[in-house]
């Protein structure tokens, strides 16, 4: 009996010393999913930006080149619609494609792996 109440107070000692490591890896996974996400809302304006303006300009090319048409009007409807189109084809991305991981996989490991550990040493 002595035995296992000195196993569980060295195994609670561990525990303790434990705790400090996932601190500081979970303020290490938080620094990292920070710049991650600072890098791709970056990327997303920038090509967002870009997008927006070709987008624009062959809505225009499309209304320019059908001005001195009788289908000028069937021209201007057909761009509201390509955007409405192409926003929806967006949307449908960002929602279904950049889903990011969990912020605490790497944190559940270690601890998982502690626990592991604990249920061996009993």
């Amino acid at each position: 009996m002595f035995s296992a109440l000195h196993k569980s107070r060295q195994l609670y000692l561990i525990t303790l010393e434990r705790v400090g490591d996932y601190m500081d890896l979970l303020r290490v996974e938080l620094k990292i999913r920070e710049h991650n996400l600072a890098l791709r809302i970056a990327g997303f304006a920038v090509a967002g930006l870009f997008a927006l303006l070709a987008t624009i300009f062959l809505g225009i090319a499309i209304i320019v080149s059908f001005w001195t048409s009788e289908y000028r009007a069937l021209a201007a409807w057909f761009v509201v619609l390509l955007y409405g189109a192409i926003a929806g084809v967006s949307l449908n991305m960002c929602l279904k494609h950049f889903r990011s991981p969990s912020l605490t996989t790497t944190l559940r490991t270690e601890f998982q792996r502690d626990i592991d550990v604990i249920k061996e040493a009993l």
